[in-house]
C-alpha cells in the first residue's frame, strides 16, 4: 500500500510536467513551421516582387491551393498546412492581408502576408495588432491556457508569439 501511494504521488508530480513539455514542443514546432513558410514567402517576394498568390490566398492553407503550389514548386518540398496541434495554418497574402483582424487596408500591399496559427484550441483569440508597440503581442507560456493563444507572423516579423526563452 505504501509503495502504491508513493507511485501515485510520483505519477501526479510527473504527469503535469510531461504534458507541459509536449505542449511546448508543439509550440516550438509551430513557430518553426510558420518561420519556414515566411522565409519561403520572402524569397518569392525577392524574385517576383509580390507575395505568393497575392490577393488570392485569404484563409486556411489547403494541399493543392495556388499558394501551396507556388511554394512547393519553387522553394519548399512540402508546405505545412496544419500547425503541430493539427489545426489549419491560415495565410492572408497581398491585399487579402487587409481582411485579417486588426489590419487596415492602408497597412498592407502586394508584398505583405500574414501567417497565423490559432494555437492549441484552433480558435482566434481576437488579438489586435498595435503598430506603435510591435512586440506587445509577445506572451509568456506560464499556463496551459497560454498554448491557446494565437501565433502571428506579418511579412517575416512576429507580432504574436511566445517570448523566446
Amino acid at each position: 500500500m505504501v509503495v502504491l501511494t508513493i507511485f501515485v504521488i510520483i505519477f501526479c508530480l510527473l504527469v503535469p510536467n510531461i504534458i507541459v513539455k509536449v505542449q511546448k514542443d508543439k509550440s516550438k514546432g509551430t513557430l518553426q513551421d510558420i518561420d519556414l513558410i515566411a522565409k519561403a514567402c520572402l524569397e518569392y517576394i525577392d524574385e517576383q516582387g509580390e507575395a505568393p498568390a497575392s490577393g488570392i490566398q485569404g484563409g486556411p492553407l489547403e494541399l493543392d491551393s495556388v499558394f501551396t503550389r507556388i511554394l512547393e514548386e519553387k522553394l519548399l518540398t512540402i508546405c505545412p498546412i496544419k500547425d503541430r496541434w493539427g489545426n489549419p495554418i491560415f495565410v492572408y497574402s497581398g491585399s487579402a492581408a487587409a481582411n485579417f483582424n486588426g489590419f487596415a487596408e492602408a497597412l498592407v500591399g502586394g508584398e505583405d502576408f500574414v501567417i497565423v496559427s490559432y494555437g492549441r484550441d484552433g480558435k482566434a483569440e481576437g488579438f489586435k495588432y498595435d503598430p506603435a508597440h510591435p512586440q506587445s503581442g509577445w506572451f509568456e507560456l506560464d499556463s496551459m491556457d497560454d498554448f491557446k493563444r494565437d501565433y502571428i507572423n506579418w511579412t517575416g516579423n512576429w507580432i504574436r508569439r511566445p517570448k523566446p526563452q
